[in-house]
């Protein structure tokens, strides 16, 4: 991916930022999103597992 344009005057805090550094930054941010859909879609399957085995027999 090519950032240069959003990157032509940009002096980050530690120092001035590169296409490469913008390309991890999404990566990582990809990688953080992923994981917490993953999360969220283990405690859907425990609550239904759950509900499933705990039904009223009534």
């Amino acid at each position: 991916m090519n950032y240069g344009f959003l990157l032509s005057d940009y002096q980050g805090p530690v120092g001035p930022v590169n296409g490469a550094d913008v390309g991890r930054s999404l990566e990582l941010m990809g990688k953080g999103m992923a994981g917490i859909f993953v999360v969220m879609l283990l405690i859907f399957l425990v609550i239904v597992a759950l509900n499933r085995w705990t039904k009223n027999k009534d």
